[in-house]
């Protein structure tokens, strides 16, 4: 699991065009969009940024991530089993590639990727 330091983060508010090197230099292929306290309002993935951009072409200049990010994404708690967080990413309606951790209160605590599960021999 990659922690606080490793994770791409960001607020809301911000400008999807601003957090562009967040979005691909943590190597998650995602944002996680983080309230001030840390709780986890949603996440922004590679995808997204291209649908939108398809969409909006160069409205997205002007688009914030809180407008454009999945507010009801999957999540897992620090507990979970490797084989867990494997199945819950392979889940209907569609796979996704990481699962944001978090704690009992929705603060965020890490991410799982699926390439980190693959490596790891699941």
């Amino acid at each position: 699991m990659k922690k606080k330091e490793d994770l791409p983060i960001c607020r809301e508010g911000d400008l999807i065009m601003d957090q562009l090197v967040e979005l691909t230099s943590k190597g998650c292929g995602c944002l996680l969009v983080i309230d001030d306290e840390f709780h986890l309002l949603g996440t922004f993935t590679d995808g997204d940024l291209r649908r939108t951009l398809k969409a909006s072409g160069e409205g997205i200049f002007k688009l914030t991530v809180g407008e454009m990010c999945n507010r009801k994404a999957r999540t897992i708690g620090p507990d979970a089993m490797a084989a867990d967080a494997m199945q819950k990413m392979e889940s209907p309606p569609s796979p996704v590639q990481f699962l944001p951790v978090i704690d009992q209160d929705n603060v965020l605590i890490g991410i799982v990727t699926l390439h980190v599960l693959v490596s790891a021999g699941l």
